[in-house]
């Protein structure tokens, strides 16, 4: 009776959750096809609804649909049962002529309330879609002939969203890939270096998506890698280096003479090196008629300032506080000059700040806290504070101005003129002018005034244990200088070492949840490992050279085997999707055991 009753209130609260959740409606469908190519057309719901409106697709041919499925998931989290669900009408659809089409918004109605999705802009162009121009690779058990790669099959971009800029004016630099092959992975990725510019790199997924594009009339898969916001540093010509890449693209194997090849399809991993143009940004400096307070903050910018309390007694905090925010430059920008009453005791402003980073920029803002303390009574004033921009929408100079502080200061009932320790923050000021200091009521011992060390006992004492010490530090420092000399037996002592800190940060980025981070520095630590302890080069190690280099130090294949797998594994889960948490566990378990077993074979 008790199972029956859980049951149902499960079911309830389901119910119920369902109900509470809102409704989303969406429309998805390829942004960019050809005359001619077949498509989906798909509106996804996470409710169950009726009256289902589609909209008018007078301009594509519909050769099916719609064809309706539906699926749900049920999690239980936290002891809390979380039902989802999904509906998705799909069509296919034929384009039929070339032209931007935008196809309306879907109608339907879940709980008496009418819900439509979002509208779709497709571009329809004479060509063919990557699928279709996918290579094959002709091959024989003889001899696989590998045809080049086209560079129009596949290459790489670093787009700006601007050319020409101002100093200090923030530019979105977007790194690229365009494909029409199947593409399995990256290896040897070499970013440019930016120089020349303060750079903030914008969150990206770690997974690239690639989605349809229309270059010159040519349809690609394209798929973001990487975007950073760039500050230039310096007024003329910066060219921004080439990125270069090596593409695994997979591609599939033709006129084999196994009936079960030709009937499961096999593929081959083909290497294609691929680097970007190197761009050139023109940058203007600043103009020079700048105001006296500007610092280099460049953007658009607005600002408040205030004050704790304008009513105080002598050697009580004040707070000053000034807070810039808006969209440019903002980490850059310096602590603002502030004209201080003379009898107020000042510190260095805490600083803090919160800025996000988009392709809008820099949005944020800053924060200055200055702590002030009065030291003598009366009235006192702040002039108003400045605060100078560029602003590159109006090209011009721009300054914010406060409203003045007037701060009254009352006679306290310390003494005025007392003595004051400051430290770096509020905390650590303190008055101590109203009491005796360094009163010592423990014993102690007294000694003659005129009591001389030269030639006393002590003194040639200090100097006989200075001699021994200088002694045993040059011995040490010898034996060290000769044990360094031999750079292999160096590297060999220090491989356990290194290896050892190296797993020490990817459990650090493991902990993160930091994938790429995680398995670059496992893949570190297993070939720093064996290039110290084999006295190889890394630049010289391939799986074929650490496999000889292994057998000949007489380490069981089935070890090895072990080693180069894992390597395997790393290599191919840093582009791969996400893996859970356990398996990132397991392999780092997997690289702590292999290099312990290697450890008491190389020694």
């Amino acid at each position: 009776m008790r199972r029956i009753i859980f049951i149902l209130l499960s079911i309830l609260l389901t119910n119920l959750n369902n109900f509470s959740q809102e409704a989303e409606f969406t429309a998805s469908a390829p942004k960019v096809i050809s005359v001619g190519e077949q498509f989906r057309l798909t509106f996804s719901l996470n409710k169950k609804a009726s009256g289902f409106r589609a909209p008018d697709l007078r301009n594509f041919n519909i050769l099916g649909g719609p064809s309706t499925s539906s699926s749900s998931n049920i999690q239980i989290i936290n002891g809390k049962m979380i039902q989802s669900f999904s509906y998705t009408y799909t069509y296919i659809l034929q384009a039929t002529k070339k032209g931007k089409f935008t196809i309306d918004p879907a109608q339907v109605i879940v709980n008496r309330k009418q819900y439509k999705s979002n509208s779709l802009t497709i571009e329809v162009i004479e060509g063919t879609s990557p699928d279709a121009s996918k290579q094959s690779v002709p091959s024989s058990r003889e001899n696989q002939a590998v045809p080049d790669i086209s560079n129009k099959d596949l290459f790489v971009r670093v787009l700006t969203n601007k050319r020409n800029v101002y100093q200090d004016e923030h530019i979105v630099a977007t790194i690229k890939i365009y494909s029409k092959l199947n593409i399995a992975g990256f290896e040897n990725v070499k970013f440019p270096p930016f120089n020349g510019f303060w750079t903030q790199e914008i969150e990206t997924p770690n997974q690239i998506s690639l989605q349809r594009e229309n270059v010159n009339g040519v349809i690609y898969n394209s798929g973001i890698i990487k975007k950073t916001l760039l500050f230039p540093q310096r007024s003329g010509e910066i060219v921004i280096d080439p990125f270069e890449l090596e593409c695994v693209v997979r591609q599939r194997m033709t006129n084999s003479r196994s009936i079960f090849d030709d009937f499961f399809g096999t593929f081959n991993n083909v290497k294609k090196y691929v680097k970007s143009e190197p761009v050139k940004i023109i940058v203007k400096p600043l103009p020079s008629a700048k105001p006296s307070s500007f610092n280099g903050a460049v953007g658009s910018y607005s600002m408040k300032a205030s004050v704790d309390k304008q009513i105080a007694k002598t050697n009580d905090a004040i707070t000053l506080k000034v807070n810039i925010s808006g969209n440019g430059n903002i980490k850059l920008i310096d602590p603002l000059k502030i004209d201080f009453p003379p009898d107020f005791e000042t510190y260095d402003p805490k600083i803090s700040h919160n800025v996000k980073n988009s392709e809008n920029g820099s949005v944020g803002n800053k924060t200055f806290e200055y702590l002030m303390i009065p030291r003598h009574s009366g009235n006192y004033r702040i002039p108003p504070i400045e605060f100078s921009y560029f602003d590159t929408k109006l090209k011009k100079y721009k300054t914010l101005t406060s409203g003045e502080f007037k701060i009254s200061v009352e006679k306290g009932k310390e003494i005025e003129t007392g003595n004051v320790v400051s430290g770096f923050s509020k905390e650590d000021v303190k008055f101590i002018g109203s009491d005796i200091q360094f009163i010592k009521i423990n014993d102690f011992k007294l000694k003659r005034k005129n009591e001389i060390l030269f030639g006393s006992l002590r003194f040639y004492l200090s100097y006989l244990i200075v001699f021994f010490i200088f002694l045993i530090i040059f011995i040490i420092r010898r034996k060290q200088i000769k044990q360094n000399e031999n750079i292999q037996l160096v590297k060999n002592r220090k491989a356990n070492k290194f290896a050892k800190k190296r797993l020490k940060l990817a459990l650090q980025y493991l902990k993160e949840n930091n994938r790429d981070q995680f398995y670059e520095e496992v893949l570190k630590a297993m070939w720093g490992y064996l290039s110290d302890k084999l006295n190889i080069p890394v630049s010289d190690l391939s799986k074929d050279t650490a496999f000889k280099s292994l057998e000949n130090f007489e380490i069981e294949k089935a070890l090895t085997e072990k080693f180069l797998g894992l390597i395997d594994i790393c290599e191919y889960a840093r582009f791969a999707p996400s893996e859970r948490p356990s398996q990132m566990d397991s392999i780092y378990s997997e690289a702590i055991r292999i290099i312990s077993k290697l450890r008491q074979k190389l020694k």
